[in-house]
């Protein structure tokens, strides 16, 4: 069987609808739970990147090695964007906005800095602005009003399984298609 345009489009179509559009709404209705409190804290609300390609922190050590440790999300401080994988959890997030409002009161030049220094200096568990992210996470479920936690059930939740759910058919389809080009290639290498 030859690959045809019509069965690329499908893998194309199927990519934005199964995975990129449901994204999207994972993104939109965390930049709502999101907006809501920055609204209230008086700051700006920061953009929300999901992805379903897992986040890394790396940090360069001493010797030049990579040090990297998986993470559900990232906060990009001179962008004021929060990158989370798609299967983030709702501690996560409030973690990741923790993170944003201590720039918005440090300044996003200086948070940046003081954030590099510990990033060399020290794992994880020991910089002050992880620390300082995890008192107001707790001070940020306290006051967090049930309508957000209603969205994050009812609208980002069911979005992770829909993902689940398709990612697995799109792989399937590509790893088909990288076949069938493989092929193709080998038969014209002979002729």
């Amino acid at each position: 069987m030859s690959v045809g345009r019509d069965f690329i489009n499908q893998i194309i179509t199927e990519i934005e609808n199964s995975i990129l559009k449901p994204l999207e709404d994972i993104e939109s209705s965390i930049e709502g739970i999101l907006e809501g409190i920055a609204e209230n804290m008086n700051i700006e609300r920061p953009r929300v990147i999901a992805t379903i390609n897992q986040i890394n922190e790396c940090v360069e050590a001493v010797d030049r090695e990579q040090q990297c440790q998986a993470i559900m999300g990232k906060y990009f401080i001179e962008e004021s964007i929060i990158l989370i994988n798609y299967k983030v959890d709702m501690i996560t997030i409030l973690h990741l906005f923790a993170h944003h409002v201590h720039a918005m009161e440090l300044g996003k030049a200086r948070y940046a800095q003081v954030r590099r220094l510990e990033e060399l200096k020290l794992p994880w568990s020991l910089r002050p602005t992880e620390i300082t992210a995890m008192y107001r996470t707790a001070q940020l479920i306290r006051i967090l009003q049930p309508r957000a936690w209603r969205v994050y059930n009812d609208e980002v939740k069911p979005k992770i399984r829909d993902i689940d759910e398709k990612l697995g058919n799109v792989r399937v389809a590509v790893n088909y298609l990288d076949r069938q080009i493989e092929h193709i290639l080998s038969s014209r290498k002979t002729i």
